[in-house]
């Protein structure tokens, strides 16, 4: 878990890998609940499924046909 938080704009980026997200919703809650608190915008990030390479790669040629 990695918690990116910009205190300037009050946003906390929480960020989660697949298995990180499966286990900690408990903890998950917590620093959400403690962060809105402080009128903080929260944004949570989960990995995907996909590779990035690839979709990343297809994103881009669909953007610029």
């Amino acid at each position: 878990m990695v918690i990116d938080v910009k205190d300037e704009k009050k946003r906390a980026e929480i960020w989660l890998t697949r298995k990180e997200a499966a286990n900690s919703q408990a903890e998950l809650k917590k620093l959400i609940s403690q962060y809105r608190k402080q009128n903080y915008l929260v944004t949570v990030f989960y990995s995907g499924e996909r590779d990035l390479s690839e979709m990343t790669g297809l994103l881009l040629k669909n953007n610029t046909a």
